[in-house]
């Protein structure tokens, strides 16, 4: 009947085969490899059942079929094998890239080769790496991951000079997003990794505050725990927003205020302020205020000058406004007293450790000192994190060199300082500076001024 004879091996078979050939038709080249191999072990499995159930007559039948069908599957791979072969190679995704620099002339320069390329010792460069251990990347199937040592390089040469990413890139051999991303990833990590040790002097302790005191009592000025700044660092920001970043000077910049001790070492910062913003307005704005008005510290430290008791303050120029935590100079009079001269002099020397922090800052890190050309939402990353590294290598006695500093009258901005309405007011700043000046005038450390 016609249900018996469907039900034969051989009509199986050849039933399926015919399926076979129609799905094979639609698919691509792999999805035909595939299908094929797994197939034939199928049908192999299929003809061994039977065959364990048929007779000698059967079992020949369905052998010549597997075997006729295994030459048709040979020949059909070996049509994919060619063509295959003829076809043009596809694009990779990695494109093959040869330099030496760091590979090779790095390895081999001198120590002061090293340090005028990358800005710091090969010794706080090894040391750096090893704190910074979490940026580095595994190998995978495809290649080989770019080492730690030279994600490090990459980055401190990009922060170290003012090339174009696309110039990094084409001497390090890698490619200009990956210059990109490393740049963004380090100085995330320093930020992390070096903020806590290096940058965290808030809220002061005892032992901290006297140190940076006695530091300044040598340079001549007592009860100081600071000198107060700010600096204008050139952007490019969106054109939107452009207008905000505009400051006095005639250019794009974000302000980087700092209060810095007399080792040149950033106490505090406070960055991205836009370049429109005083000096004066991002203080009154900032966190830094506030810790010092509520430190107790400060007043715990008071001492005795000329009957007044005076604490611990910090000094800046005359674009801050006069308060019991803020001492600026006297305002420029030709009638000014010789203790009045005195304590300028006094207060305007101590206070040039914030400008050569600043142009030392600029002169390592000559990515900020040239202008940062990164995205805006980017600037802020890069400089903190050039400025947790300022403090690093200080504390590693890794000192900038001579060359790499401007000339001394290029190094000192030359800012428009408005001196504010309410400076004539009486308050204890003035109490405080009247009291300096008095006994400043005792001892002068200057013969004429």
């Amino acid at each position: 009947t016609e249900s018996e004879l469907t039900q034969t091996p051989d009509f199986c078979l050849r039933l399926q085969f015919a399926k076979f050939v129609t799905i094979i038709e639609i698919m691509n080249s792999r999805d035909r490899i595939h299908f094929i191999l797994l197939f034939i072990q199928y049908y192999d499995l299929q003809v061994q059942i039977i065959a364990a159930r048929a007779d000698a007559a059967e079992t020949k039948v369905l052998f010549c079929m597997l075997t006729t069908f295994l030459e048709i599957a040979r020949n059909f791979l070996l049509v994919i094998k060619e063509y295959r072969a003829k076809r043009k190679s596809p694009l990779i995704w990695r494109k093959e890239r040869t330099s030496l620099f760091w590979e090779k002339e790095c390895q081999e320069c001198s120590d002061l080769d090293f340090k005028n390329i990358f800005r710091l010792e090969r010794r706080s460069f090894f040391e750096l790496c090893d704190i910074l251990k979490g940026i580095g990347k595994e190998d995978t199937n495809y290649r080989k991951a770019i080492t730690l040592e030279k994600r490090i390089a990459i980055a401190l040469y990009a922060l170290g000079s003012s090339a174009e990413y696309r110039t990094v890139a084409s001497l390090f051999g890698v490619s200009n997003s990956s210059v990109c991303r490393i740049v963004r990833e380090f100085c995330a990590a320093v930020w992390n990794a070096l903020k806590p040790n290096y940058l965290n002097y808030f809220p002061l302790t005892e032992t901290v505050a006297q140190t940076i005191v006695n530091d300044f009592n040598n340079m001549g000025f007592p009860q100081c725990i600071g000198a107060l700044d700010g600096c204008h660092i050139e952007v490019k920001p969106k054109k939107e927003d452009a207008v905000d970043y505009y400051n006095y000077k005639g250019w794009y910049s974000v302000v980087l205020l700092a209060l810095v001790d007399s080792r040149y070492r950033f106490l505090y910062i406070n960055v991205g302020s836009p370049g429109r913003c005083n000096d004066s307005g991002i203080y009154e704005r900032s966190s830094l205020k506030a810790e010092l008005l509520r430190c107790k510290l400060l007043y715990d430290q008071r001492k005795s000058f000329n009957n007044v008791e005076i604490p611990l303050v910090i000094i800046a120029d005359s674009a801050f406004r006069l308060s019991r935590n803020v001492l600026k100079p006297f305002p420029f009079n030709v009638e000014n007293t010789t203790a009045q001269r005195e304590f300028n002099y006094r207060l305007s020397r101590c206070r040039r450790v914030v400008e050569n922090a600043f142009g030392h800052l600029k002169a390592r890190f000559r990515r900020i000192g040239k202008g940062l050309d990164n995205r805006i939402d980017n600037t802020n990353a890069i400089i903190k994190a050039c400025c947790v590294l300022h403090n690093f290598l200080i504390s590693q006695r890794d000192y900038i060199t001579d060359t790499w500093l401007p000339d001394p009258g290029s190094m000192t901005e030359e800012q428009s300082r408005v001196v504010p309405l309410n400076e004539r007011r009486l308050n204890l700043g003035d109490c405080y500076r009247n009291a300096l000046s008095q006994h400043f005038a005792q001892d002068p450390i200057q013969s004429s001024i």
